[in-house]
């Protein structure tokens, strides 16, 4: 069995919001392995969830920082269909998703088709 090449951490900020980082490869494959976990997390958070796809800007449990690669350093359409079906369970739970802090490579494959002028989008 083959791991996941990518890798999701939450890190709950206050009550009502809860700030979640991705770090690896967004495709076909790993967003099966994310998707139930966000759509989990769109049910439980009251106000907002910003998705951190520069991992390294959220210590991890331990205090340390991640290595300086961990960020998302792939993305294809099954990254960005992800954020589009994700953006559309929070509008309908009331919740209000933002992508922060995205890496060069990735902001090309999430402006291209315009996700930007739907999902917040912060780039670093």
């Amino acid at each position: 069995m083959t791991t996941p090449r990518i890798s999701l951490t939450t890190t709950p900020l206050d009550h009502s919001t809860t700030a979640v980082a991705l770090a690896g490869e967004l495709d076909l494959y790993t967003v099966a392995h994310i998707e139930a976990e966000l759509t989990h997390l769109t049910r439980e958070t009251e106000r907002e969830l910003p998705l951190d796809l520069y991992f390294g800007s959220i210590p991890l449990h331990d205090g340390k920082q991640p290595p300086r690669e961990a960020d998302v350093t792939f993305s294809d359409s099954s990254g960005v269909a992800l954020f589009l079906r994700v953006h559309r369970r929070c509008v309908a739970a009331g919740v209000r998703l933002s992508l922060c802090r995205i890496q060069r490579l990735t902001a090309r494959v999430i402006r291209a088709p315009g996700v930007h002028r739907s999902v917040p989008c912060s780039f670093a």
